[in-house]
């Protein structure tokens, strides 16, 4: 249930996450021609975003299902 929920979590936000601080970092883009800062800023947004999707699984979903269950 947890991998589904991830999944689906991080299938929707990770692309409007990006794309939001891909934009607010746009002049960041212009100076490096190297593209590395991007791919660490990527790596960054995708941790952080399956964290905050566990925790939100494990704290709010996972114990409404064990509710719903009694």
């Amino acid at each position: 249930m947890a991998t589904l929920f991830l999944g689906v979590w991080i299938g929707v936000t990770l692309p409007i996450l990006l794309s939001f601080v891909f934009e607010l970092l746009k002049p960041i883009a212009i100076v490096d021609v190297t593209g590395i800062s991007f791919i660490i800023v990527g790596l960054i947004i995708g941790i952080l975003d399956a964290y905050i999707g566990f925790k939100i699984f494990e704290n709010i979903i996972q114990t409404w299902l064990e509710k719903r269950k009694r």
